[in-house]
C-alpha cells in the first residue's frame, strides 16, 4: 500500500467516526426492550414507548388551545371556608366544558383537597405527592418539568385536566409547594403553544393565598359570600390585602350564596360596588344541589333544570364575556 493510499484511508476512517454521545444513543435505541425491562424490574416509574412522551402531547385538548390566538384565562374562587366556593368553581368548570369543549385545567390550591371530589375525579395524584420523593433534597428543574408533565398526564379526566396541590408538608412552611405551583403555572400552563384555554382555581379559604401572592396569576377572582358577618368581612379583607400586595387582577366579582335575607343581599351588593367589584347576584336555594352535596355526588350529576345550574350558567356568560372584552 502506497503512502498516498494510507493517508486517504485514515481520512475516510475519521469521517465515519462517531462521537461518544451518538454511540450511546444508538446503543440504547438498539437495546430499548432490555433497558425497559431493567427499569420495570427495579420498579421505576416510566412512560411506555407507545404512550405520549413529549410535553406537548400531554393531552389532545392542549392542542386545541394552541390553535387559538386568545391567552389562557385563569379564574379563581375564594371566600371564607364553607361558603360553597368549591361547588360553584366546579359548576363553572362544568358549564365552560359543556360550551365548546375547550382545553380546561382544574386546580385545587386548597390543602383541604375537595375540588376533585366535587368534580367526581378518578385516579389523580397531587403536586405535593409528586415532590414528596425529593423531600430533603434538591429538585432539578429539568426533572421537575418531566415529573410535572407526567402528573398532568396521569390526572387527565374526561373533558378536563386536574392539578390538586394536596396536603402541606407536615408542620411548618407550605411555601415550597406554593412556589412550585406558581412556577409551574408560569412555565407550563400559561406559556407556550400548548397552554390551556381556561384554568379554574379553587383557592384556599380566607386570604392566605392573597397575602402570599399565590393568586398573582389570576385574571378573574370570584369571591363567594354567604350571609354570615365573618363571610361579608372576608370580602373587605381580601380587597384590602390584594391592594396591599399590589396583585393585578382584571376583574373581581362577588357572588352571594345561600343568602335568604334581602337586607343582607343588599349589603353584599352595596359593599361590592363600593369596593369597585362586580356584583354577580345571588345563587338561589336549590334542594337538588343541597342533596347532591350531602350524598357526595359529582357536580356533573346536577340536572340542567336546577335553579343553581341555570343561575350559574348566566353568571358564567358574564365572566367569559368580560374576559373577552379585556383581551380586545
Amino acid at each position: 500500500m502506497s503512502r498516498k493510499d494510507e493517508i486517504e484511508l485514515k481520512i475516510k476512517d475519521e469521517t465515519v467516526k462517531k462521537d461518544k454521545k451518538t454511540q450511546i444513543e444508538e446503543m440504547i435505541e438498539k437495546n430499548t426492550d432490555k433497558v425497559l425491562k431493567i427499569l420495570r424490574d427495579k420498579n421505576y416509574e416510566i412512560i411506555e414507548p407507545n404512550q405520549k412522551t413529549e410535553p406537548e402531547k400531554i393531552t389532545a385538548a392542549k392542542k386545541k388551545a394552541s390553535k387559538k390566538d386568545s391567552k389562557t384565562r385563569v379564574i379563581g374562587f375564594s371566600g371564607k371556608g364553607g361558603v360553597g366556593k368549591t361547588t360553584l368553581a366546579s359548576l363553572l368548570l362544568r358549564i365552560i366544558m359543556e360550551s365548546d369543549s375547550p382545553a380546561l385545567l382544574g386546580v385545587d390550591s386548597d390543602p383541604n383537597t375537595c375540588f376533585p371530589d366535587v368534580l367526581g375525579a378518578q385516579k389523580y395524584q397531587t403536586l405535593s405527592e409528586m415532590i414528596e420523593k425529593y423531600k430533603g433534597g434538591r429538585l432539578p428543574p429539568r426533572k421537575f418539568q418531566q415529573d410535572f408533565n407526567t402528573l398532568l398526564l396521569k390526572n387527565e379526566q374526561e373533558g378536563y385536566d386536574l392539578l390538586p396541590m394536596g396536603k402541606s408538608e407536615g408542620q411548618g412552611c407550605y411555601c415550597s409547594v406554593n412556589n412550585l405551583l406558581k412556577s409551574a403555572f408560569q412555565e407550563f400552563v400559561l406559556k407556550g403553544d400548548y397552554s390551556y384555554d381556561y384554568v379554574i382555581v379553587d383557592c384556599e379559604a380566607g386570604i392566605e393565598h392573597i397575602s402570599r401572592k399565590t393568586s398573582s396569576f389570576l385574571n378573574d377572582l370570584v369571591i363567594v359570600s354567604d350571609g354570615s358577618r365573618m363571610s361579608v368581612n372576608t370580602i373587605k379583607n381580601i380587597h384590602k390585602t390584594s391592594q396591599g400586595v399590589e396583585i393585578d387582577i382584571d376583574n373581581t366579582y362577588v357572588i352571594a350564596n345561600r343568602v335568604k335575607s334581602e337586607e343582607v343581599l343588599d349589603e353584599i351588593k352595596d359593599l361590592a360596588e363600593e369596593l369597585g367589584m362586580k356584583y354577580l347576584g345571588p345563587i338561589p336555594d336549590d334542594p337538588e344541589l343541597e342533596e347532591l352535596n350531602y350524598l357526595g355526588k359529582s357536580i356533573f350529576e346536577l340536572s340542567k333544570d336546577s335553579p343553581a345550574y341555570k343561575r350559574m350558567n348566566e353568571i358564567t356568560e358574564k365572566i367569559i364575556s368580560s374576559g373577552k372584552k379585556n383581551e380586545d
